[in-house]
């Protein structure tokens, strides 16, 4: 290894961790704890910008002291700053001794941040807006994710804490609408499924209903295909469905 190596590896694991690992020789005390607090704020702050229920559960003192640990011991290979939040998301997964609804509640803020900024455009030549929502494939909105949590992260707060698991996981669709907002809606269990069935393209909604219907032994197709009609349109008016497919 060279001088120059020998001195970019001191350099970066006295800025990782300057407890534990002494200053690089020639560099002032000074001039260096001013550089480290620079690095380090701009890394909290691109972190906790993603997470800030999740730092406001924590509390600044654990919250801060996760951040460090994370920079000292993850090896985070993405010079981008808005992939970091993805980083420290894989990396609290695997930290033990953290409240049980942390990951459910990180994955979600993680989400909403990814949704965001992902490259995902909306063909309108391909779009169909005003046609009949039940017998050709619909097109959704692009930036979307339909998710599945153990705990009400949509509701966690710090006078709001889930002390157990829900009895039944909870179904949230969050996706970016057409204006580049992102949102999020509870889904029951039939809605859930039911987009899950339709996102592909594959299938018509009435199509996708009647299969509903029958793994769920309802006898009344007419009445399925009625309340799937109106949750589509109820989706369609927040704008998570943008027409069908006509390509």
């Amino acid at each position: 290894m060279t001088a120059l190596k020998d001195y970019q590896m001191a350099f970066t694991r006295h800025i990782r961790d300057p407890q534990n690992n002494a200053l690089p020789d020639g560099v002032s005390q000074r001039g260096m704890a001013v550089y480290n607090e620079i690095v380090f704020n701009n890394l909290e702050s691109s972190i906790s910008a993603c997470f800030p229920v999740l730092k406001k559960m924590l509390g600044e003192a654990v919250w801060l002291q996760l951040v460090r640990e994370f920079f000292i011991h993850h090896p985070c290979k993405t010079p981008i700053f808005r992939e970091i939040p993805e980083a420290f998301l894989a990396y609290i997964n695997r930290v033990s001794g953290l409240p049980p609804y942390v990951q459910n509640l990180a994955h979600y803020e993680w989400v909403e941040l990814y949704l965001s900024y992902v490259e995902e455009i909306i063909d309108w030549t391909r779009i169909d807006t005003n046609s009949d929502l039940l017998d050709a494939p619909l097109a959704f909105v692009p930036a979307m994710a339909l998710l599945s949590y153990e705990y009400p992260v949509h509701q966690i707060a710090p006078e709001m804490i889930p002390q157990s698991p829900l009895e039944s996981p909870v179904s949230l669709l969050v996706y970016r609408d057409a204006d580049d907002v992102v949102k999020f809606i509870e889904l029951n269990q039939m809605t859930a499924a039911l987009i899950e069935d339709l996102q592909d393209g594959q299938l018509s909604a009435r199509q996708a209903l009647i299969g509903i219907a029958s793994v769920m032994e309802f006898d009344d197709l007419d009445a399925v295909v009625d309340f799937g009609l109106e949750v589509l349109q109820d989706l369609k008016s927040q704008g998570v469905i943008l027409g069908t497919l006509t390509i």
